[in-house]
């Protein structure tokens, strides 16, 4: 274990944690996804990322981890249910965002470890998850983790024309 992830914590967040997710979700959006979206496409609002973190975390069906470093959140994942966005019978990994400054540390990673590990403990055999289907990194560290591309795509609500991939991740095969 290297020193960022034995001095990171992760924790349930709590409603005064939604500010911060949008804060780390749109600075890991600006820095990661900028060759995904051309430069005329509208930028996430920090307003509305605080509003969709505070929903999820007040969900009764989703869950909200967040790594922090000396009390600073500096990643976030969401999972649970969401019968909009995952295929009947499925669990879905719904977010997850580290800070540029720590991508590449671990930190990402520990929090999708621990959200799989909880989506099993509550019952869920398949996970589902959907990623731009530009976002190469991402996309490689799904399938490190067993992740398995579906064919199902979907035009990302913010800018026509840029793809969204389906992936599943089998509970049932995993240790």
């Amino acid at each position: 274990m290297n020193s960022e992830e034995s001095a990171t914590r992760v924790r349930v967040a709590v409603a005064g944690d939604a500010t911060a997710l949008a804060r780390v979700h749109l600075a890991s959006a600006l820095a990661g996804f900028a060759h995904i979206f051309p430069p005329e496409s509208p930028k996430p609002q920090l307003a509305d990322l605080e509003r969709e973190w505070g929903t999820l975390i007040d969900s009764e069906l989703m869950s909200v981890l967040v790594a922090e470093i000396e009390g600073t959140v500096v990643a976030g994942v969401a999972f649970g249910e969401d019968q909009e966005l995952a295929p009947p019978g499925y669990g879905l990994l719904s977010r997850l965002y580290v800070q540029p400054a720590y991508a590449g540390s671990g930190i990402g990673s520990r929090l999708h470890d621990r959200a799989v590990k909880k989506m099993r403990r509550d019952g869920w055999s398949r996970v589902w998850l959907w990623v731009l289907e530009g976002n190469t990194h991402g996309r490689a560290m799904y399938e490190r983790r067993g992740w398995k591309p579906d064919p199902r795509r979907r035009t990302n609500r913010i800018d026509r024309g840029i793809l969204e991939m389906g992936y599943v991740l089998d509970l049932a095969q995993r240790d």
